[in-house]
């Protein structure tokens, strides 16, 4: 049996909260057919057309962002706090090619 590598537990915890930040996209889907489904609903019982429809999948909408928003909040600090990064590496160099300016205001 061989042995598992150090960092096996840091990338099985950061695949389980990728997962759950996956399952945050389910849960805004449901929340906006949900809406959706309840104005509908809501137009069938009152006969306003859109109206119900409309102002549902709107507030699903609005209700669902907040939802993700929040969550994904959540789980990046539960992330940062159980796996810390390390470093974010090096600056890119500006592409001068192109015209572009650098940091100094220089150009090629």
């Amino acid at each position: 049996m061989s042995a598992l590598p150090p960092n096996q537990d840091k990338i099985e915890g950061e695949v389980k909260i990728g997962w759950r930040m996956g399952g945050l996209g389910m849960e805004v889907a449901s929340q906006v057919a949900a809406g959706a489904l309840l104005g509908w609903a809501f137009d069938s019982w009152r006969g306003t057309a859109p109206t119900g429809l409309l102002i549902g999948s709107v507030t699903g909408i609005v209700i669902g962002l907040w939802s993700l928003i929040r969550g994904a909040l959540k789980l990046n600090a539960l992330l940062e706090r159980h796996y810390p990064t390390t470093g974010r590496g090096q600056p890119l160099e500006p592409d001068t090619s192109n015209g572009d300016v650098d940091i100094n205001g220089d150009t090629s």
